[in-house]
C-alpha cells in the first residue's frame, strides 16, 4: 500500500473553492512537472514539509509583480488551491495535493483536456537538481496506485503545451521508469460512468465537501422500476423537489453498474441533517430488487469512500438516521447493511463497458465488433449515419443489427477510417474532423457539433419548417438550436456545448418519440408503463393504474390511495406533477383530457415523468 502523507498532515490552507468541472483521468493518465528553474530540492527531509507548503502558497497568493505578469497575459491567474495532485520529494515521500478524484489544474489550458484528462504530478526538483531513485520508485508506486482511474499515458508538462516549457526538467529523460512494473489482474469489475457519460444536466449550485469530513455511508433505494434511469431521477429531484442536482453521490443499478451523482466532493441532498457528514449511494430499484451484483458495486464505493475519508466510515441506511423517517431502503437492503455490507469484491472500473443513458432498449450489443461503445451510442451512431446522407435511413431505434453495422462501415468509409463496424476512438475523431468541428463563441460551430451537424440534428427531432443543411449560421439555425435545448432539457442559449451535446444523446436515447397529439392510445400508454415500472403491453387496465398512484406517491408526495381506481384525485396529482415536472400550466381540476395527455406525452418524451 503507497504511502500518502495527507493535506492535513503537511498543513495544507484549505482551498478558495473546488473547480466543478469534470475530471476523467482514465481518458489520459498523468503529466508529470518539476518545480522550475534553479535548485528546488532539499538534502534535509525534514523541510520537505515546508516545501510543499511554500508551492500552495506562491500558487494561490501572488506577489504584485505576478500580478503584473497576469494581466499582461503572460502567467495564469492564481490557483485556487495547490495546483498538483501529488508532490513527492527527492526522498520518496508522497504528499497529497488536491488528491485523488479531483480535477487538476497545473497541465495549462493550452491543449483541450491536460486537466481534464490527467493526473498532476510534482517531482519537487528545479533544473540543476538530479533525480534519485527514490523518487522514480515513490512516482511509480503512485501510478499504480492510480491504477485504472488513470488512463495509461505518462507525458511530460512539456508535451501537452504549445508554448515551449522546460518543465519536468531532468525528470523528462526517465519518464520510460515511471510505467508501473506489472499490473495486476483487478479481477471482477463494476463500471462506473461519469456524469458526462449518462448525460447529465449541469447542477444549478454546488456546495463542496472535503472527504476527510465524512464520517458515515449511507445506503437509499430509488423506490421505483429498475428501468429508471438516472437522468430521470436527476429530472426528478430537480424539477418536481426543486434541487439543484440530483441527491445521491452516487447511484448503483441491479447489473452492478455505478453512476456518478454528485461525486466525491459535493455535499448531496439525500438525508436531511446528514448530507455533508455521509456519502449516498442509491439502489435503482424497489424493495427486493437489488442483486449481488448491485450488492458487490455498493460495497466497492464503501470500500473508496474509507480510503479518501482516510478513516473507516459508519455503515448506514437512510431509515436508520436520526431525523429521517422512511422506510427507504426497504427491508432487503436495510437488513444486508445490518449484517454489514457483505459482497463479493470487485475493482471500480471507469469509462468502459457501454452505456446508452438507460433507455427502454437497454444497452445493444452486436456481432462482428460493432455495438454499444463508450465514444457513442448505438442511437446516437444510427444518428450520424443518417447525417451524412445515408440511404435508406437508419431506424434511429438504439437497437445493433446487420443494417445499422452496414451503416456503420459505410460510414466509416466516408470519413477515412477503417470500416470495421465498430465506433471506437477513431472512428470518432474521423467523423468530428470530417463534419468540420471547430470552435466558436456564443453560437454557430462548436467544437462538439458542426453547424450542419447541428441543422440536422434540430430536424432530426421534428423542427419545422426544417432547417435548410447547409452548414451556414444564421437566424433560422439559432432559432432552431434553441428549439431543439429546451426539448431536450438544458439551457436555450443557442450554443451546442457539452452540455447540449450530452441532453441531445440522453434524449435520443432515452425519449419515447412520442407524437403530442393529445390521444392516449398504445403507443402512449406503453411508454407510461414503461416509465411506471410496469408490464408494458399498451392495455390500460386496474395494475397500470395501480403503478401510476405509486409512481406519483413516490415521486411527489401525492398521498394517494393505491387501489388501480383512478378518478379526479388521481388526475389532480397528475396534472400537479406534470406542471412540476415540466412547467406544462395545466389547470389542476381533476378533468381527464387532451390537455392532460398532451403534456403527459411530452414528459414522456423529455424523460420528465
Amino acid at each position: 500500500m503507497v504511502n500518502i502523507i495527507a493535506r492535513n498532515q503537511w498543513g495544507a490552507l484549505p482551498p478558495k473553492k473546488i473547480d466543478p468541472d469534470p475530471f476523467e483521468p482514465w481518458l489520459g493518465g498523468v503529466v508529470i512537472h518539476h518545480e522550475g528553474g534553479g535548485s528546488f530540492a532539499s538534502d534535509n527531509h525534514e523541510r520537505c514539509m515546508q516545501l510543499v507548503q511554500k508551492v500552495q502558497r506562491d500558487s494561490m497568493y501572488y506577489s504584485l509583480t505576478d500580478e503584473l505578469l497576469v494581466k499582461m497575459g503572460k502567467k495564469e491567474p492564481a490557483y485556487d488551491d495547490i495546483p498538483y495532485n501529488y508532490l513527492v520529494c527527492k526522498h520518496g515521500s508522497i504528499y497529497e495535493g488536491r488528491g485523488y478524484g479531483r480535477r487538476s489544474a497545473a497541465n495549462s489550458q493550452e491543449t483541450p483536456g491536460a486537466n481534464k484528462n490527467y493526473y498532476a504530478i510534482m517531482g519537487m526538483l528545479g533544473e540543476d537538481d538530479p533525480v534519485t531513485s527514490q523518487m522514480i520508485f515513490a512516482i511509480r508506486d503512485l501510478i499504480t496506485y492510480f491504477g485504472k482511474h488513470a488512463g495509461p499515458a505518462i507525458k511530460g508538462h512539456r508535451d501537452v503545451r504549445t508554448t515551449f516549457t522546460a518543465c519536468p526538467g531532468n525528470l523528462y529523460p526517465v519518464i520510460n521508469q515511471l510505467y508501473p512494473l506489472s499490473v495486476p489482474d483487478p479481477g471482477p469489475v463494476a463500471y462506473l460512468y461519469s456524469r458526462a457519460e449518462w448525460g447529465a444536466r449541469p447542477a444549478k449550485d454546488v456546495t463542496r465537501v472535503d472527504p476527510s469530513a465524512r464520517t458515515g455511508f449511507t445506503v437509499h433505494y430509488s423506490d421505483g422500476p429498475t428501468t429508471q434511469s438516472v437522468r430521470q431521477i436527476q429530472n426528478y429531484h430537480m424539477d418536481s423537489n426543486g434541487w439543484s442536482d440530483i441527491g445521491y453521490n452516487f447511484l448503483v443499478d441491479d447489473t452492478g453498474r455505478i453512476f456518478e451523482g454528485r461525486g466525491w466532493y459535493v455535499q448531496g441532498a439525500h438525508a436531511s441533517g446528514w448530507n455533508t457528514s455521509h456519502i449516498g449511494v442509491c439502489f435503482i430499484g424497489e424493495d427486493g430488487d437489488a442483486t449481488e451484483r448491485a450488492y458487490s458495486s455498493i460495497r466497492a464505493l464503501y470500500d473508496q469512500a474509507n480510503i479518501l475519508a482516510g478513516r473507516k466510515l459508519e455503515k448506514t441506511y437512510h431509515g436508520g438516521l436520526p431525523g429521517n423517517a422512511t422506510s427507504c431502503p426497504g427491508a432487503k437492503l436495510r437488513a444486508w447493511v445490518q449484517n454489514g455490507m457483505p459482497a463479493w469484491g470487485v475493482t471500480i472500473d471507469y469509462g468502459d463497458g457501454g452505456y446508452n443513458g438507460g433507455g427502454a432498449g437497454g444497452d445493444s450489443s452486436g456481432a462482428a465488433g460493432g455495438g454499444m461503445t463508450q465514444v457513442r451510442s448505438v442511437a446516437a451512431q444510427q444518428q450520424a449515419v443518417n447525417g451524412l446522407g445515408y440511404n435508406p435511413a437508419l431506424t434511429v431505434d438504439g437497437l445493433w443489427g446487420p443494417l445499422t453495422d452496414a451503416g456503420v462501415r459505410w460510414l466509416q468509409g466516408k470519413v477515412g477510417t477503417a470500416p470495421d463496424g465498430l465506433w471506437g476512438p477513431g472512428t470518432e475523431t474521423a467523423y468530428k474532423a470530417y463534419t468540420g468541428g471547430g470552435s466558436g463563441g456564443s453560437g454557430g460551430m462548436s467544437s462538439v457539433r458542426s453547424v450542419l451537424m447541428q441543422q440536422y440534428a434540430v430536424n432530426s427531432l421534428g423542427y419545422g419548417p426544417a432547417l435548410d443543411q447547409d452548414g451556414a449560421w444564421g437566424p433560422l439555425t439559432l432559432a432552431g438550436v434553441q428549439w431543439l435545448q429546451n426539448k431536450v432539457g438544458t439551457l436555450a442559449d443557442g450554443a451546442w456545448g457539452p452540455a447540449t451535446e450530452a441532453a441531445y444523446l440522453a434524449y435520443i436515447d432515452s425519449s419515447a418519440r412520442l407524437v403530442v397529439d393529445g390521444d392516449f392510445g398504445p403507443a402512449t400508454i406503453r411508454a407510461t408503463q414503461q416509465a411506471i415500472g410496469v408490464q408494458v403491453d399498451g392495455q390500460w387496465g386496474p395494475n397500470s393504474k395501480r403503478a401510476l398512484q405509486h409512481h406519483l406517491n413516490v415521486w411527489s408526495g401525492s398521498g394517494l390511495v393505491e387501489d388501480g381506481v383512478t378518478g379526479p384525485a388521481t388526475y389532480r396529482a397528475l396534472q400537479n406533477h406534470l406542471n412540476r415536472m415540466t412547467g406544462a400550466g395545466l389547470t389542476v381540476d381533476g378533468a381527464w383530457g387532451p390537455a392532460t395527455v398532451k403534456a403527459l406525452q411530452n414528459a414522456l418524451n423529455l424523460g420528465k415523468f
